[in-house]
């Protein structure tokens, strides 16, 4: 088991005072059964209130807003991980084996959301607008 510290700053300087800025923070770690955070403090200039939520893979991320005008944004992440040591997979499958799954899985993509088609139920209507019928 190891313990890393990890701190990651981020600062913006504008030449103008800037208001109501949308941001979007990717600073929280994987949680998992070979990582775990022990201490996590995010610190943000002006003390924006930050709403944590999940993407579709799982990941958290931040947004907040900083509505008041202000020059500098500062965005200071520190952090006490500790990791744990993971069994690697057997590599035990004959190569010929190996490269007819991969030859299978060559054309499903299924962890790659933004390429699967999605159902629009209105796609009718909106084909018949853009087509002036």
């Amino acid at each position: 088991m190891s313990k890393f510290r990890i701190r990651h700053l981020t600062k913006y300087t504008y030449e103008v005072p800037v208001r109501d800025s949308a941001n979007q923070i990717m600073l929280y770690p994987l949680k998992d059964a070979s990582q775990g955070v022990l201490q996590h403090d995010i610190r943000i200039s002006g003390d924006p209130t930050v709403n944590v939520h999940h993407d579709s893979f799982g990941n958290e991320i931040g947004t907040f807003m900083h509505s008041e005008p202000h020059s500098r944004l500062i965005i200071d992440s520190k952090l006490l991980v500790v990791t744990n040591p993971m069994q690697l997979p057997a590599d035990s499958a004959p190569v010929k084996e190996q490269w007819l799954a991969l030859g299978v899985l060559k054309s499903q993509i299924p962890y790659i959301d933004f390429l699967r088609q999605e159902k629009f139920a209105t796609l009718n209507e909106v084909e018949k607008v853009i087509n002036n019928q």
